[in-house]
């Protein structure tokens, strides 16, 4: 066999994605490196005869960031059950290198750059067939599309739209659509693609008569949302070839148009609320104006974030807690942003109460009722001292009396009861998460929450038992964690707790809350000026009141304070740094940021991501922080690197944890 003439050696120009079909799939080498044969299940572009090419890719796993650690010392069928049991039920996507061995004649097509992500089980690996489309979204490149009509006008008009370097660039090789994103869960497909053209500034599209097709794609879009694989970093989206088909159908000619409330928005779907809009004020609370007249004179009726903030204050105060303002905007962005929220401080500080208020806000539970569907909607999961693994938080298939039971603690009930009810808000909390080493018993949590949306599952036992457990239509093998779940923790910090591993930290806002005065004078709502007309926000409503202000993503001078905060760190530990989830998760947190005068700004909102995000990892001895920290009288490291971006931020609070740190450094030796 000869190359053949459309095959070019090296690393390609596109992505493929697919599975480990089968444990014999793995193989130990020669040189004793593991090698996992993947079946794709993409097309190759239409530029390259698929006939010339082997079946399987070839991904070593010593050449991979695969997060998986292979034991070469131990035996090979142990190494294999061990890899099928981690691979057995992920996606793997890669950039191919073919390489064409001439004393044997033979094309081999590897993977260096593999990652995984989590794979819904229920998919039909005999017959799926994954189509992929490029993704494009708000960037502030030169002459880029900024928002969705932008996009529009550039596509009709067959101007570059923006750049996508993992698309191959030939002309034959036309994506079936293209995908405009504004958030995670509201996107657009674009169809009736007829040709590309690649220049060096970036793709352009045609089609016949410019009859380009639109189908809006939000929260509702359920099997949209649960079949659609993404991995991080890349701009590229795969979708099941039927599920392509059912959208496709529904795609209809448009014409890019400008909403009247902001001409940077693109109008795709009128939604009618049944309920009343939560910026329309009741009687009752027109009627008390002096309640919480600070956020309402800085905050105008089409504010529905304000509006919210407001309702939330309110609540606290009705329930006679006493919050900083601040903390409060803080607690709501940090929720709005994904992930989980960390609530510490001292005992007694009211951070359980302040997450029942939360709740309050949201209509999830109406007054002190402790009603079983209030109850379901606010599930507090008291933490045990001896939980050792997930079985003690989620239960276990009993299999003496075949069936599943779940742990005491609701959990599951409320899980299940969240995958049945997909625009109801849930929130889960760990109360006193601490009491028990949580990368433990959290464990599948802490690798579900980074995923995407579509990838998200919580396996409660083996799939292989499902018909013999008597109730596994009630509790399913697996269970979906939907954005309609929300995580909260709260922790005290004393001789009887944990420590928060790395791994915790990356994933968390740790929100420490702030002691008012006690010998100030607080007002106390009365309750009749909360509405209880406002109703329950849904899940869409809900993820509405973020997002409002996608033009205001991180800078680059933002960007390069956590670059240089990064190299600082990793220079003194190479186990410390910051890594592309956080950078997202703040560049998330401050497009959620809700603008109210003198609440929090955004040099403030930055300020607050570096001690919740970054500064809670900097721990250790006097010998591997004393140049990070400094000595008190000069500065370290880190607070020299603050100094040179004073006009992004004062950095209040990252000097003050910086200094708490350094004098621990000083009177005990290490800080933790």
């Amino acid at each position: 066999m000869k190359l053949p003439t459309d095959i070019i050696e090296g690393k390609q120009k596109f992505t493929m994605v697919g599975f480990l079909a089968d444990r014999a799939d793995i193989v130990i080498a020669k040189s004793n490196q593991m090698m996992l044969r993947i079946t794709p299940c993409t097309d190759y572009p239409d530029s390259i005869d698929p006939t010339n090419l082997p079946p399987k890719i070839n991904v070593f796993v010593s050449h991979n960031s695969l997060y998986y650690e292979d034991d070469e010392s131990d035996d090979e069928e142990s190494r294999i059950d061990s890899a099928y049991r981690e691979f057995q039920n992920k996606w793997f996507v890669s950039t191919p290198n073919f390489a064409y061995n001439e004393d044997r004649q033979r094309l081999f097509v590897t993977a260096y750059d593999a990652h995984v992500t989590a794979r819904n089980s229920e998919f039909d690996l005999n017959t799926i067939k994954l189509i992929e489309f490029p993704i494009y979204e708000s960037t502030h490149e030169h002459n880029r599309p900024i928002t969705q009509y932008e996009f529009e006008k550039a596509l009709i008009a067959g101007k570059v739209v923006g750049n996508n370097p993992l698309w191959p660039s030939n002309a034959n090789d036309v994506p079936r659509g293209i995908i405009w994103r504004n958030t995670t869960t509201s996107m657009s497909l674009y169809t009736n693609i007829q040709s590309q053209t690649n220049t060096p500034t970036g793709f352009s599209y045609a089609s016949d008569n410019r009859s380009f097709q639109r189908v809006a794609l939000g929260f509702d879009d359920s099997e949209w949302q649960e079949n659609f694989i993404e991995f991080e970093g890349i701009p590229i989206a795969y979708v099941p070839s039927d599920v392509f088909l059912k959208y496709e159908k529904q795609a209809a000619s448009f014409t890019p148009e400008k909403s009247d409330a902001n001409d940077d928005t693109l109008v795709v779907q009128s939604i009618q609320n049944t309920r009343k809009p939560i910026d329309a004020p009741s009687e009752a609370s027109t009627d008390k104006a002096d309640v919480s007249s600070s956020i309402r004179s800085r905050t105008t009726t089409s504010d529905k974030q304000g509006s919210f903030i407001m309702d939330f204050q309110r609540q606290t105060q009705q329930m006679g807690l006493h919050y900083d303002l601040r903390d409060l905007i803080n607690f709501h962005t940090a929720m709005e942003s994904d992930g989980l929220v960390i609530l510490s401080g001292l005992s007694g500080t009211g951070k359980s109460q302040l997450v029942r208020a939360y709740a309050k806000a949201l209509g999830l539970i109406i007054g002190d009722s402790q009603s079983s569907q209030s109850s379901k909607k606010l599930c507090f999961v008291p933490v045990r001292p001896f939980w050792a693994d997930d079985s003690d938080l989620l239960g276990y298939a009993d299999m003496v009396n075949n069936v599943y039971r779940p742990g005491d603690s609701g959990l599951v009930d409320t899980l299940v009861s969240a995958n049945e009810h997909k625009d109801q808000l849930f929130i889960v909390v760990f109360d006193e998460m601490n009491l028990a080493r949580v990368e433990h018993y959290f464990s599948q949590f802490l690798s579900v929450l980074e995923m995407p949306l579509s990838s998200r599952y919580i396996r409660l036992y083996n799939s292989q038992l499902k018909t013999r457990l008597y109730n596994s239509q009630q509790y399913p093998d697996h269970i979906a964690i939907r954005d309609n779940v929300l995580f909260v923790g709260t922790v005290n910090t004393d001789e009887s707790t944990f420590q928060f591993s790395d791994k915790v930290l990356d994933r968390s806002n740790v929100i420490s809350l702030h002691i008012l005065p006690f010998n100030k004078e607080y007002k106390v709502a009365d309750e009749t000026a909360i509405s209880s007309e406002q109703g329950e926000l849904t899940t869409s409503e809900y993820r509405a009141l973020g997002n409002q202000d996608d033009k205001k993503p991180l800078t680059q001078k933002e960007k390069s304070l956590l670059w240089d905060l990064h190299v600082t760190l990793n220079e003194e530990d190479r186990n410390l740094g910051i890594g592309w989830r956080i950078v997202h998760q703040i560049d998330s947190f401050v497009r959620n940021l809700p603008e109210i005068d003198d609440g929090v700004s955004r040099g403030e909102a930055i300020d607050l991501q570096l001690v919740q995000r970054i500064l809670t990892k900097v721990r250790g001895s006097q010998e591997q922080l004393h140049d990070l920290l400094g000595t008190g009288k000069e500065p370290g490291k880190l607070i020299q690197v603050l100094d040179k971006y004073t006009d992004i931020s004062t950095f209040e609070q990252s000097r003050l944890l910086l200094t708490q740190k350094t004098q621990e450094l000083t009177l005990y030796g290490f800080t933790m």
